[in-house]
């Protein structure tokens, strides 16, 4: 029976676990906290799984909230410079996405997999510890982000960024004015191109459970970047509130009831880019596997952390359960490049929305919101990012792709003159900035209930 370490109990560390568990692994699970720890923890990423991850955690039997709201919809107002919703995107989602406080998944998912046999120990793993545990098992995997830098070098080749991109933060909230906003019964993102971009997720909270989970992302020294000297829960919803009416007031009905859900369920700070090289060397030479945010960290703007880890978790778990071994670095990174060949579209997709919008991009957003099955194949890189290349990446591609939906370049042109004269014609009657107002539903959409 090939036996594994696994150090971190996160969304990678679970995932993993779970999976070799099930393959007939022996398995010792590494977590710095106790269940109890974790459950009583701040709050933590949002992390919205979507539908193929969803159903893998199902899969392993990891799925313990059935009364948690799935996200059907996602609903983007692109907004223009002057605090108006110039355009809508509405479509389903293909399947699911589902979105559970962390606190909760993480100390549920310990405590089942040491009651599925995992050997559970718990405290900090430091470099002796990881020694130790290099010469007890076939492989060591290190799933923790923090403090995994020195173990595991930068990719100089496939990293892209040097600073972070945007200044963060997350909160979740009750008590919003769902009559005020019916698209928040769903999913729906907020973007201000160049300012802000905030997130509205429907959220399983540890505290209230049903809740919405707030993500906003502002440009660095931007009109939304105001978070910084946020110290409590109750002044960062002040501050979202402020950011709301002055640039999203379209949404400001629809927040100003809200309340936190509890004083610790807030985070701020940043998030700087990288990719690292998949194995790290001890002192004594043995040799270690990074997988999740210990090798690759992304920005939170495409929600891909979570999806990530699992992806990432699942492919290594097929592939190790698949293999005798013995488990080389050389073997390793090899399995990892493998991996990248599909991952990397995760890293290109997060990448080119920390961007500007190429004209090629906007035209194909500005498609979307007439054509929904359009927006559906756009809404389905949430969930498998390679399904958005070459079209979403490449301008030649776009306009490639625009024409097997049947879009013209003189349909672009006729929606872009539509756009414009609502913008031009909502200015000249001196008409308060609102909404884009009702979104068209293909037959058989599924309503917001």
């Amino acid at each position: 029976m090939p036996s594994i370490a696994v150090v971190g109990a996160g969304q990678a560390g679970l995932v993993l676990s779970a999976a070799l568990l099930r393959a007939g692994w022996r398995v010792s699970l590494c977590s710095d906290r106790t269940p109890e720890e974790l459950l009583a923890g701040r709050g933590r990423p949002t992390a919205c799984l979507f539908g193929d991850q969803v159903e893998y955690e199902a899969e392993l039997g990891l799925d313990f909230w059935p009364e948690a709201s799935r996200m059907r919809r996602i609903h983007l107002d692109l907004c223009t410079g002057d605090r108006d919703a110039a355009f809508a995107v509405d479509a389903p989602l293909r399947k699911p996405a589902l979105a559970v406080d962390q606190r909760l998944k993480f100390s549920r998912g310990l405590k089942e997999l040491g009651a599925r046999g995992a050997s559970v120990s718990i405290g900090a793993v430091a470099e002796d510890g990881l020694e130790e545990l290099a010469a007890a098992h076939d492989l060591v995997v290190v799933t923790a982000g923090t403090g995994s830098g020195s173990l595991f070098e930068p990719d100089p080749v496939r990293c892209v960024h040097t600073e972070p991109q945007r200044k963060l933060f997350m909160m979740n909230i009750h008590g919003y004015d769902l009559a005020a906003r019916p698209e928040h019964r769903e999913g729906v993102f907020s973007f201000l191109p160049g300012t802000v971009e905030v997130f509205w997720v429907p959220f399983h909270d540890r505290d209230v459970g049903e809740s919405r989970s707030v993500v906003l992302e502002a440009a660095p020294g931007g009109r939304a970047d105001r978070f910084c000297g946020v110290t409590s829960a109750d002044e960062g919803l002040a501050v979202l509130k402020e950011v709301v009416d002055e640039l999203l007031p379209h949404e400001s009905a629809f927040l100003r009831p809200s309340r936190p859900t509890n004083p610790v369920t807030w985070i701020k700070g940043e998030v700087l880019p990288v990719v690292r090289r998949p194995v790290g060397v001890l002192p004594s030479g043995r040799h270690v596997l990074g997988l999740g945010d210990a090798v690759v960290l992304n920005d939170p703007l495409t929600g891909q952390g979570a999806n990530n880890a699992t992806r990432m978790a699942r492919f290594f778990a097929e592939e190790l359960a698949a293999f005798d071994g013995p488990y080389t670095p050389d073997w390793l990174t090899s399995r990892f490049d493998e991996w990248w060949e599909r991952g990397r579209h995760t890293n290109e997709f997060t990448n080119r929305m920390l961007a500007p919008l190429t004209a090629a991009q906007k035209e194909l957003i500005l498609a979307a919101s007439r054509h929904p099955g359009i927006a559906e194949q756009l809404w389905e890189g949430f969930n498998d990012p390679s399904s958005l290349s070459p079209w979403f990446f490449e301008a030649p591609a776009a306009r490639e792709f625009l024409a097997r939906c049947d879009v013209g370049r003189l349909d672009v042109l006729r929606y872009k003159l539509a756009v414009a004269a609502r913008v031009v014609g909502r200015k000249l009657v001196g008409r308060k900035p609102v909404g884009p107002g009702p979104v068209r539903r293909p037959a058989g959409g599924r309503a917001a209930t």
